[in-house]
């Protein structure tokens, strides 16, 4: 059964904007067809690690595989970019982040469904809230745009692309 799939990228180290478009058609082999793309912002780094602004997008993908299956995938084409976790927060490549998989809830030591602060994330709201606005929350039952009114991160979020 095909599912909606929610994803983040996000980077701040090399070319971000090649990288996400060298992804692109990875995820479309790996996890399946993407038919939505945000637009590409620029954010304000988020955490308590001083480094680069990242640039952040969200996208709309079609899948029949499992949520363990994608993060298994997403784990291996951000390898695949050079992307190493050797710091929470960290400067990165590549990060891929499943934030929705249609209205499923999972609460597991590796794999959490929503993305467990999705709320406190306008870099996630932003283009979240561009692309599906009235997408409710499955776990508040909040719309995007909702969600993006009330949050009260107040770091920059410009739209880059």
């Amino acid at each position: 059964m095909t599912q909606h799939l929610f994803l983040s990228l996000g980077g701040n180290l090399g070319n971000t904007r090649e990288i996400f478009e060298g992804a692109y058609p990875l995820i479309e082999k790996k996890i399946g067809k993407i038919s939505v793309y945000s637009s590409i912002y620029q954010t304000e780094a988020w955490g308590p690690i001083q480094q680069s602004d990242f640039l952040n997008q969200v996208i709309l993908v079609s899948t029949v595989l499992k949520p363990e299956a994608c993060l298994t995938e997403l784990l291996e084409i951000e390898r695949e970019f050079g992307r190493e976790r050797k710091e929470r927060w960290g400067p990165r490549t590549l990060d891929l982040d499943i934030l929705y998989y249609g209205d499923v809830i999972i609460a597991e030591s590796d794999l959490s469904i929503p993305h467990p602060r999705i709320a406190q994330r306008k870099f996630i709201l932003t283009p979240l809230a561009e692309i599906a606005p009235l997408f409710e929350d499955p776990a508040s039952g909040k719309s995007m745009m909702s969600l993006l009114e009330n949050c009260s991160d107040s770091s920059q979020v410009n739209r880059f692309v």
